[in-house]
This record gives structure tokens, C-alpha cells and sequence, in this order.
């Protein structure tokens, strides 16, 4: 920059690459003559751009380690070694032109003006951090203030307030007010779209069965008892209370089979039901990776990073396996949450899809919240009698298929029919289709198998030990690891 004056060099806003900064200085600048493009237009004075970048930069960025640290040096001078010391980050112009979005041309003479000014520090074994050797990484997303906020909301709704808690509704419309802008860094959202035409258009729920008579209550009344539950039948779950209503399924037959945990020698009854209309899904997993974007000048960019990186770590705390006598209190933050993405978030949401923590493949669980689980009827006329016909039961007979008979009443009108439906509360329209013929199975469980891993264990002896300085020691015993 030898020969310009930082006071007297401007830079225009259609200088500027970064959109955000663009726009600030569009709307704040004066109109100057670019020092770059000879234009004459709303610009910033190199020197007042050089500032907020220096304050970008101390508030996103690190410099790293101009030296190896000592165990690295010792791998380093290690002849045997093959370890070649790299310093870490990128330099200080890539910094400049990729991360800020400043032309190469104005990079250089920024660079020029902070080294200048840096240059002078009476510390003298500090390295100029706009020198040409400068590297710099990324400071990781600070999450500290939303996760304060979780761990507060859930001390909040264990040991003060549940039902009416103002502070745990306003920590949720942070949590999930933008739902539908959240992006993974390939562009993907985090509302999933189910249904006709889309690589989700069905989802299978089980029963488990342990005697006969219920394995025949399901068979021959199959749309009332696959369904979500009526409401005074509901049990709380991961993301219900008892007397909520909602649909938990999978999207395959395995999975669904793997979260029923039958015991062997049960049967479970499979249901394949069909989704005929688009319904809005949280898809856990995607919020999971999702990436935050923005301009490193706007002053939000760093709470909407530690939002993202917040929002990663929730989806394991939302999925976590819950110990069976834990229950209770372990799924309350889950139920509560559930609820608010079903009533408050906007656009709607219909339910929730994530991975199953009782399976290691690649199945998800479904939820559908109550005003979206309503099952098409199965009409069947007035006085119908169903029966099952399990087969002879011999060891030698081969075939166990299972017979469902339905015996029509004599002279019976097609008005006259009984539907066999839910009675979910709020209902919108009918959102599920199960084909009784054809989508319905049952399995025999002859078998469980668990995924583990062997963690490793040692075991120490040692004398007591005495301190010289109190030899009674009250009775404690220290010891050396």
C-alpha cells in the first residue's frame, strides 16, 4: 500500500463481496470516489474497514501455534518417525478473501495496514497475527448461553412448575422458532416431507401379542387396534403424556419390532400403512447436522452458530435410551417439547422422525401427532361376524398360515355399515390408509439378538497408606493411581 493514504482511500459497497456488508455500507457509507473502481458511490474509508475486520476477527477467528508443542517436536525430531509438523489453519489472506469476502486487491492492502499497525507491539516474541506466516482457525460455536438456558428449563419443569412455566415456553420459541430456515451445509431442511410420491409414503406400527385372544382382537378388528390408541387408552411415552394421543411408528417392520420389545414365544402384528396426504415432519437427524450461515460482520452470526451447535447436541439428548424405571421424569422434557413443536411452531408441524436407539441399522422412528394419525375406516355391514382359524397346530404341518373369516349377514345394504376408526380428538382430514388384505403381517419371535461392545477392566492392590504428617490418617486410606 506504499504511496496511499489509509484517510484518503475508499472502497465502495460494489466493491464488496460479502452481501452483508455490501448492504451496511451501502446504507451507512458516504458517497465517495473508490479508491479501487474510480467510481463514485456510498463507500468506507480503508481504515474504518480495516477495524471491523480486525474485530471479526478476534471474535471468530484463533491464531495458531507458529511452533510445534513439545510432544510434537519430539515426534518431529524422532528419526524413526515419519511425523512431519504442519502448522494448522489457513493464512491470514485466505482468511481475508474466502471467509470475509474482500477482494484480493483490498485483502493485500488491509493486511498491509494491520501488519503496520501490529508491527509496533512491545512484546517482541509475539508473532505480527497479520504477517505473512499468520494462520487462523475457527473459534468452536459458543453454545454456553442456549445450553444454560436447556439446563435451566429442565430443572424448571422437574422441581418448580410443569404445566404453567412462562420461562420454559419462552426457552422453547428460542430453541425452535426458525425450524424452517435451519440448513445442513448441502442445503438440506430440516422439515421432511411424507407421503404421496415421496421417498417416505408409509410407515408400520406393531402390537406385541402374548396370548391368543389379543392376537385375535387385533386380526379381526385390525384399523381399530394398529391405530394410535383412543385417548383414554394412551400411555405416556417418549413424546406423549397418558391421555395424549399420538401414532409412534417406524419406517420399517424391524425396527418397529425392535422398539415393541416382544419377549420370546410372542407374536407382534405388523401393520403397513400408507400416507396419503404430505404431512410436515421434524427430521431429527437432519437437525443434527445442520449449518449455520451468515456474514461474519453481523452480529448475530455468532449466536446463530452456537444456536446450530446447540441444536446438535439436543437431538441426543431428545433420543437418549430411558432406563424403564426412570420413565417418569426421564421423558418429561421430551413430552413437553413434543407437545410445543405439535401446538406453537409455525408453519405446523405433523410429527417427528428419528433414529431408533434399540437398532443399529438404519431404521427411524415416526411419531404423528394427534390431529394427523386418523386411519381411513374399514367398513365392514351391521352384523358381520369375524373369525380366525389359526390352522390344525400340528408340529408335522408345515403351513401356520392364519385364516380371517368375515361371514356377511343375508340381505344386508351397503348403508348399513359399521366403521371401524379411532376417535382421535381434532382430526383435520384422514391421514393414514391400511390395507387389511395385504399390509398386515404376523411374526413368531423365536429370537432376540443385542449389540454390545466389551469395555475393558483392570484391578489394583496396594498396601494402606500412611501419611508421615498424620499417622492416624482418620481411618483414610490414599492411594497411588
Amino acid at each position: 500500500m506504499q504511496g496511499i493514504d489509509e484517510d484518503k482511500t475508499f472502497i465502495c459497497h460494489e466493491c464488496i463481496s460479502d452481501a452483508f456488508l455490501k448492504k451496511d455500507i451501502k446504507d451507512e457509507g458516504k458517497r465517495e470516489k473508490c479508491s479501487y473502481c474510480g467510481k463514485s458511490r456510498k463507500a468506507i474509508q480503508l481504515q474504518e474497514l480495516a477495524n471491523r475486520i480486525h474485530s471479526v476477527i478476534e471474535e471468530h477467528f484463533y491464531l495458531t501455534s507458529s511452533e510445534p508443542s513439545p510432544l510434537e517436536y519430539a515426534m518431529a525430531k524422532d528419526n524413526e518417525s515419519s511425523y512431519d509438523w504442519e502448522r494448522s489453519g489457513e493464512p491470514i489472506d485466505y482468511i481475508l478473501q474466502v471467509n470475509l469476502g474482500i477482494d484480493e486487491t483490498i485483502a493485500t492492502d488491509i493486511q498491509e495496514y494491520l501488519s503496520g499497525y501490529f508491527s509496533g507491539d512491545p512484546k517482541e516474541l509475539l508473532e505480527n497475527p497479520y504477517g505473512d506466516e499468520a494462520c487462523y482457525e475457527e473459534n468452536p460455536p459458543d453454545r454456553y448461553d442456549f445450553q444454560e438456558s436447556w439446563e435451566f428449563f429442565l430443572k424448571e419443569i422437574t422441581t418448580r412448575a410443569r404445566y404453567f412455566n412462562e420461562y420454559a415456553e419462552k426457552v422453547l420459541y428460542e430453541l425452535f422458532c426458525n425450524l424452517d430456515s435451519l440448513r445442513t451445509f448441502d442445503g438440506k431442511s430440516v422439515v421432511r416431507i411424507a407421503g404421496p410420491k415421496t421417498e417416505l409414503s408409509n410407515v408400520s406400527r406393531a402390537r406385541v401379542c402374548q396370548t391368543l385372544t389379543s392376537l385375535d382382537k387385533i386380526l379381526k378388528a385390525p384399523i381399530k387396534e394398529l391405530s394410535a390408541p383412543p385417548a383414554m387408552a394412551a400411555k405416556h411415552g417418549r413424546m406423549n403424556a397418558a391421555g395424549i394421543s399420538v401414532f409412534y411408528g417406524a419406517t420399517d417392520a424391524q425396527t418397529c419390532i425392535a422398539e415393541v420389545r416382544p419377549p420370546v414365544g410372542s407374536h407382534v402384528v405388523v401393520g403397513r400403512f400408507e400416507i396419503i396426504r404430505n404431512l410436515r415432519l421434524l427430521d431429527l437427524n437432519i437437525l443434527s447436522e445442520i449449518y449455520a450461515t451468515g456474514s461474519y460482520f453481523d452480529t448475530e452470526f455468532k449466536r446463530r452458530k452456537g444456536h446450530a451447535a446447540f441444536l446438535q447436541s439436543l437431538v441426543d439428548e431428545l433420543t437418549k435410551p430411558v432406563m424403564p424405571d426412570k420413565e417418569t421424569l426421564g421423558y418429561l422434557p421430551t413430552q413437553i417439547v413434543a407437545e410445543y413443536l405439535a401446538e406453537k411452531v409455525k408453519p405446523h408441524l405433523d410429527g417427528i422422525i428419528f433414529n431408533s436407539s434399540q437398532t443399529k441399522e438404519k431404521g427411524q422412528n415416526i411419531i404423528l401427532f394427534q390431529n394427523c394419525c386418523a386411519v381411513e375406516p374399514y367398513n365392514l355391514p351391521i352384523g358381520t361376524i369375524v373369525s380366525i382359524n389359526y390352522g390344525w397346530g400340528l408340529a408335522e404341518d408345515y403351513d401356520d398360515s392364519i385364516a380371517v373369516d368375515e361371514e356377511l349377514p343375508l340381505n344386508t345394504s351397503q348403508s348399513e355399515q359399521s366403521e371401524h376408526i379411532v376417535n382421535c380428538p381434532n382430526i383435520r382430514d384422514i391421514t393414514l390408509r391400511l390395507d387389511v388384505k395385504k399390509d398386515i403381517d404376523v411374526l413368531v419371535i423365536e429370537g432376540a439378538t443385542y449389540h454390545s461392545h466389551k469395555r475393558g477392566i483392570s484391578r489394583y492392590r496396594h498396601e494402606k497408606y500412611i501419611s508421615e504428617s498424620n499417622p492416624l490418617n482418620n481411618g483414610k486410606s490414599d492411594s497411588f493411581w
